[in-house]
Protein backbone atom coordinates (compact mmCIF):
# COMPACT_ATOMS: atom_id res chain seq x y z
CA UNK A 1 0.00 0.00 0.00
CA UNK A 2 3.13 2.20 0.84
CA UNK A 3 4.23 2.25 -2.67
CA UNK A 4 0.67 2.53 -4.08
CA UNK A 5 0.81 5.95 -2.50
CA UNK A 6 4.37 7.02 -3.18
CA UNK A 7 3.66 6.50 -6.66
CA UNK A 8 -0.06 8.58 -6.46
CA UNK A 9 2.76 11.42 -4.79
CA UNK A 10 5.06 11.08 -8.07
CA UNK A 11 1.97 12.16 -10.05
CA UNK A 12 0.70 14.66 -8.35
CA UNK A 13 3.89 16.12 -8.18
CA UNK A 14 4.08 15.88 -11.33
CA UNK A 15 0.60 16.45 -12.68
CA UNK A 16 -0.40 19.50 -10.29
CA UNK A 17 1.44 22.32 -11.85
CA UNK A 18 0.25 21.29 -14.79
CA UNK A 19 -3.34 21.63 -13.51
CA UNK A 20 -2.94 24.47 -11.59
CA UNK A 21 -1.83 26.47 -14.75
CA UNK A 22 -4.36 25.36 -16.37
CA UNK A 23 -7.11 26.53 -14.04
CA UNK A 24 -5.70 29.81 -13.55
CA UNK A 25 -6.16 31.01 -17.09
CA UNK A 26 -9.75 29.97 -16.93
CA UNK A 27 -11.35 33.55 -17.29
CA UNK A 28 -12.77 35.10 -13.51
CA UNK A 29 -16.54 34.53 -13.77
CA UNK A 30 -19.21 36.64 -12.40
CA UNK A 31 -19.87 36.17 -8.74
CA UNK A 32 -23.74 35.90 -9.16
CA UNK A 33 -25.07 34.80 -6.23
CA UNK A 34 -22.40 32.61 -4.94
CA UNK A 35 -21.92 33.46 -1.16
CA UNK A 36 -18.52 34.32 0.00
CA UNK A 37 -16.51 34.43 3.55
CA UNK A 38 -13.78 36.36 5.28
CA UNK A 39 -11.57 33.42 4.15
CA UNK A 40 -12.63 32.66 0.91
CA UNK A 41 -14.01 35.47 -1.13
CA UNK A 42 -17.26 35.03 -3.32
CA UNK A 43 -15.00 35.48 -6.23
CA UNK A 44 -12.76 32.67 -5.38
CA UNK A 45 -15.46 30.57 -4.73
CA UNK A 46 -17.12 31.28 -8.09
CA UNK A 47 -13.87 31.19 -10.27
CA UNK A 48 -13.76 27.49 -8.99
CA UNK A 49 -17.32 26.46 -9.18
CA UNK A 50 -16.47 27.65 -12.89
CA UNK A 51 -13.39 25.38 -13.59
CA UNK A 52 -16.11 22.35 -12.48
CA UNK A 53 -18.48 23.38 -15.29
CA UNK A 54 -16.96 21.11 -17.54
CA UNK A 55 -17.47 18.18 -14.91
CA UNK A 56 -20.54 18.51 -14.46
CA UNK A 57 -21.47 18.63 -17.81
CA UNK A 58 -19.36 15.35 -18.29
CA UNK A 59 -21.14 13.86 -15.43
CA UNK A 60 -24.76 14.34 -16.09
CA UNK A 61 -24.41 13.65 -19.96
CA UNK A 62 -22.88 10.16 -18.62
CA UNK A 63 -26.11 9.86 -16.28
CA UNK A 64 -24.16 9.62 -13.44
CA UNK A 65 -26.46 9.94 -10.31
CA UNK A 66 -25.40 13.02 -7.68
CA UNK A 67 -25.87 10.27 -4.74
CA UNK A 68 -22.93 8.27 -6.74
CA UNK A 69 -20.25 11.34 -6.55
CA UNK A 70 -21.94 12.11 -2.81
CA UNK A 71 -21.03 8.27 -1.80
CA UNK A 72 -17.81 8.83 -4.09
CA UNK A 73 -16.68 11.77 -1.77
CA UNK A 74 -16.81 8.97 1.10
CA UNK A 75 -14.56 6.79 -0.56
CA UNK A 76 -11.89 9.28 -1.52
CA UNK A 77 -11.94 10.55 2.16
CA UNK A 78 -11.17 6.96 3.04
CA UNK A 79 -8.53 7.30 0.70
CA UNK A 80 -7.31 10.10 2.45
CA UNK A 81 -7.40 8.54 5.48
CA UNK A 82 -5.54 5.86 4.56
CA UNK A 83 -2.63 8.35 3.34
CA UNK A 84 -2.70 10.18 6.68
CA UNK A 85 -2.22 7.13 8.78
CA UNK A 86 0.39 5.86 6.34
CA UNK A 87 2.28 8.88 6.78
CA UNK A 88 1.73 10.23 2.81
CA UNK A 89 0.45 13.56 4.03
CA UNK A 90 0.84 15.34 0.40
CA UNK A 91 -1.28 12.72 -0.81
CA UNK A 92 -4.31 12.82 2.34
CA UNK A 93 -4.18 16.81 1.68
CA UNK A 94 -4.64 16.42 -2.37
CA UNK A 95 -7.03 13.65 -1.58
CA UNK A 96 -8.76 16.13 1.08
CA UNK A 97 -9.16 18.41 -1.59
CA UNK A 98 -10.61 16.22 -4.00
CA UNK A 99 -13.34 14.85 -1.34
CA UNK A 100 -14.52 18.58 -1.46
CA UNK A 101 -14.70 19.10 -5.12
CA UNK A 102 -17.37 15.78 -4.92
CA UNK A 103 -18.92 17.51 -2.01
CA UNK A 104 -19.45 20.51 -4.27
CA UNK A 105 -19.85 18.81 -7.58
CA UNK A 106 -22.97 16.23 -6.94
CA UNK A 107 -24.68 19.94 -5.50
CA UNK A 108 -24.12 21.08 -9.07
CA UNK A 109 -25.15 17.84 -11.21
CA UNK A 110 -28.24 17.66 -8.54
CA UNK A 111 -29.10 21.17 -9.99
CA UNK A 112 -28.25 20.62 -13.50
CA UNK A 113 -30.37 17.51 -13.79
CA UNK A 114 -32.93 18.39 -12.09
CA UNK A 115 -32.64 15.53 -9.44
CA UNK A 116 -31.97 17.69 -6.18
CA UNK A 117 -34.38 16.83 -3.29
CA UNK A 118 -35.43 16.20 0.39
CA UNK A 119 -34.04 12.72 0.37
CA UNK A 120 -30.85 13.48 -1.70
CA UNK A 121 -29.92 16.76 0.94
CA UNK A 122 -30.37 14.50 3.62
CA UNK A 123 -28.56 11.75 2.66
CA UNK A 124 -25.73 14.30 1.42
CA UNK A 125 -25.37 15.78 4.44
CA UNK A 126 -25.21 12.60 6.56
CA UNK A 127 -22.52 11.33 4.61
CA UNK A 128 -20.55 14.82 4.64
CA UNK A 129 -20.21 14.08 8.35
CA UNK A 130 -18.61 11.13 8.45
CA UNK A 131 -16.38 11.61 5.27
CA UNK A 132 -15.06 14.58 7.01
CA UNK A 133 -14.46 12.57 10.19
CA UNK A 134 -13.07 10.11 8.31
CA UNK A 135 -10.13 12.30 7.17
CA UNK A 136 -9.63 12.90 10.55
CA UNK A 137 -9.43 9.88 11.77
CA UNK A 138 -6.43 9.69 9.72
CA UNK A 139 -4.53 11.99 11.16
CA UNK A 140 -5.78 10.63 14.80
CA UNK A 141 -3.73 7.50 13.26
CA UNK A 142 -0.60 9.39 12.17
CA UNK A 143 -0.24 11.72 15.55
CA UNK A 144 -0.94 9.24 18.04
CA UNK A 145 0.65 9.50 21.31
CA UNK A 146 1.10 13.42 20.38
CA UNK A 147 -0.30 16.55 21.82
CA UNK A 148 -1.41 16.97 17.99
CA UNK A 149 -4.06 14.42 18.35
CA UNK A 150 -6.25 16.93 21.35
CA UNK A 151 -5.55 18.91 18.38
CA UNK A 152 -7.49 16.69 16.07
CA UNK A 153 -10.01 16.24 18.20
CA UNK A 154 -10.89 19.92 19.04
CA UNK A 155 -10.91 20.35 15.23
CA UNK A 156 -13.50 17.13 14.84
CA UNK A 157 -15.71 18.66 17.80
CA UNK A 158 -15.94 22.30 16.10
CA UNK A 159 -16.73 20.79 12.42
CA UNK A 160 -18.97 18.81 14.17
CA UNK A 161 -20.75 21.78 16.17
CA UNK A 162 -20.28 23.72 13.11
CA UNK A 163 -22.78 22.07 11.34
CA UNK A 164 -24.81 21.39 13.74
CA UNK A 165 -25.49 24.76 15.03
CA UNK A 166 -26.42 25.61 11.35
CA UNK A 167 -29.05 22.41 11.15
CA UNK A 168 -30.74 23.56 14.18
CA UNK A 169 -31.18 27.08 13.72
CA UNK A 170 -32.52 26.58 10.31
CA UNK A 171 -34.98 23.70 11.80
CA UNK A 172 -36.17 26.52 13.81
CA UNK A 173 -37.08 28.90 10.96
CA UNK A 174 -33.14 31.13 11.31
CA UNK A 175 -30.71 31.42 8.46
CA UNK A 176 -27.39 30.57 9.65
CA UNK A 177 -24.58 30.51 7.14
CA UNK A 178 -22.42 32.50 8.74
CA UNK A 179 -18.83 32.58 10.49
CA UNK A 180 -15.34 32.21 9.54
CA UNK A 181 -14.65 28.40 9.33
CA UNK A 182 -17.24 27.10 6.85
CA UNK A 183 -17.01 23.51 5.39
CA UNK A 184 -15.66 24.91 1.81
CA UNK A 185 -12.31 26.44 4.04
CA UNK A 186 -11.64 23.64 6.55
CA UNK A 187 -11.09 21.67 3.52
CA UNK A 188 -9.05 24.34 1.99
CA UNK A 189 -7.00 25.16 5.13
CA UNK A 190 -6.04 21.30 5.52
CA UNK A 191 -5.61 20.29 1.97
CA UNK A 192 -3.14 22.74 1.13
CA UNK A 193 -1.85 22.88 4.73
CA UNK A 194 -1.19 19.26 3.95
CA UNK A 195 0.19 19.91 0.84
CA UNK A 196 2.65 22.63 1.67
CA UNK A 197 4.10 20.84 5.07
CA UNK A 198 4.70 17.56 3.31
CA UNK A 199 6.91 19.30 0.41
CA UNK A 200 8.16 21.88 3.70
CA UNK A 201 8.86 18.91 5.13
CA UNK A 202 11.20 17.12 2.63
CA UNK A 203 13.28 20.62 1.63
CA UNK A 204 14.04 22.03 5.23
CA UNK A 205 12.90 19.31 7.44
CA UNK A 206 10.77 19.47 10.54
CA UNK A 207 8.20 17.30 11.67
CA UNK A 208 5.28 18.69 9.74
CA UNK A 209 4.97 22.34 11.07
CA UNK A 210 2.67 23.50 8.59
CA UNK A 211 0.08 20.51 8.71
CA UNK A 212 0.42 21.46 12.49
CA UNK A 213 -0.20 24.63 12.06
CA UNK A 214 -3.25 24.27 9.85
CA UNK A 215 -4.70 21.76 12.67
CA UNK A 216 -4.31 24.29 15.40
CA UNK A 217 -6.41 27.05 13.24
CA UNK A 218 -9.15 24.33 12.29
CA UNK A 219 -9.50 23.37 16.28
CA UNK A 220 -9.73 26.94 17.15
CA UNK A 221 -11.24 29.13 14.01
CA UNK A 222 -14.12 26.09 13.98
CA UNK A 223 -14.88 26.71 17.50
CA UNK A 224 -15.00 30.26 16.85
CA UNK A 225 -17.83 29.61 14.27
CA UNK A 226 -19.86 27.57 16.30
CA UNK A 227 -19.74 30.26 19.10
CA UNK A 228 -20.50 32.72 16.20
CA UNK A 229 -23.15 30.95 15.42
CA UNK A 230 -24.76 29.89 18.85
CA UNK A 231 -24.65 34.10 19.27
CA UNK A 232 -25.85 34.32 15.85
CA UNK A 233 -29.07 32.17 16.86
CA UNK A 234 -29.54 33.61 20.40
CA UNK A 235 -30.05 36.94 19.09
CA UNK A 236 -32.16 36.19 16.16
CA UNK A 237 -34.39 33.98 19.02
CA UNK A 238 -34.66 36.10 21.62
CA UNK A 239 -38.19 37.49 22.60
CA UNK A 240 -39.43 34.32 20.48
CA UNK A 241 -42.56 32.73 21.52
CA UNK A 242 -42.01 29.35 23.14
CA UNK A 243 -42.59 26.58 21.30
Amino acid sequence: MRAAFALLNLGLILGAPIIGMRLYWRAHPDTGDVKGSRLLSSRARAWYFSNLDPFEALCARAGIEPIAITYAQVVVSVAAALAYGAGLIFSGGFLILCAGTLDILDGKVARRVGGASRRGAFLDSVTDRYAEFVGYAGLLVFFTGDWRTWAVLLAVLGGTMVSYTRARAEGLGVDCEIGLLQRPERFVLLGFGSIFSSLATCMVGGDQVLLTVSIVLLALLSNLTALQRIAHVSRALRGAPHA
